[in-house]
């Protein structure tokens, strides 16, 4: 081998040599894993209503100073309740009160709880610890503390229920009806 050929191949080597080391140590390093981010599954809203409505008539509605919804489960949290539900074949209304609740969206079920107080265009009221309302089965149930008024009327009741769109209702544990009755005299 000539001496031009050594100095050509010692020159490709050391060049070879060198691209190796410039491309081991200008390798980038790996990186950070991107984090992921998880939107929030709870949206909040203020002031806000949600209705129910069935072939175009509203069924149902209700106002509450503050709903959060489960954006997965679509499940919304209520406080504040104001509500009115209708019976549009009577024309007559029930309003309602509550401090908190929940609307269960694939069963339809309302559940509200603190200081409830359910009131119609008839002059009844019914108030009770807790309410639910089950919308698939027309199926209205008031537990704790629960008491039933209209004219001098007073029912009284460790539960109450209504099965038939509110027409009528019936009482279980420690039930008392009572006729005649004025609005201060407690139940005895």
């Amino acid at each position: 081998m000539s001496t031009r050929a050594k100095i050509l191949t010692a020159t490709a080597i050391i060049f070879f040599v060198c691209l190796i080391v410039w491309v081991v140590r200008t390798t980038p390093d790996t990186p950070p894993p991107i984090e992921h981010v998880t939107p929030p599954t709870v949206m909040e809203y203020e002031g806000n209503t949600i209705t129910e409505e069935k072939d175009g008539v509203i069924l149902w509605e209700l106002t509450c100073d503050k709903i959060r919804m489960d954006t997965i489960t679509q499940n919304i949290e209520l406080d504040g309740i104001h509500g009115k539900f209708f019976q549009h074949d009577e024309e007559k209304s029930w309003e309602l009160t509550a401090k908190t609740g929940i609307y269960y969206q694939n069963g339809s079920l309302i559940h509200v709880e603190g200081d409830v107080v359910v009131t119609n265009t008839d002059g009844a009221k019914l108030t009770s610890d807790q309410l639910e309302w089950i919308a698939d089965e027309e199926k209205l149930i008031a537990t704790g503390n629960v008491k039933i008024s209209k004219d001098d009327m007073r029912a009284y009741g460790d539960t109450a229920y209504s099965n038939d769109n509110f027409k009528h209702f019936g009482l279980l544990g420690n039930a008392k009806v009572l006729k005649g009755v004025k609005d201060d005299e407690p139940a005895e």
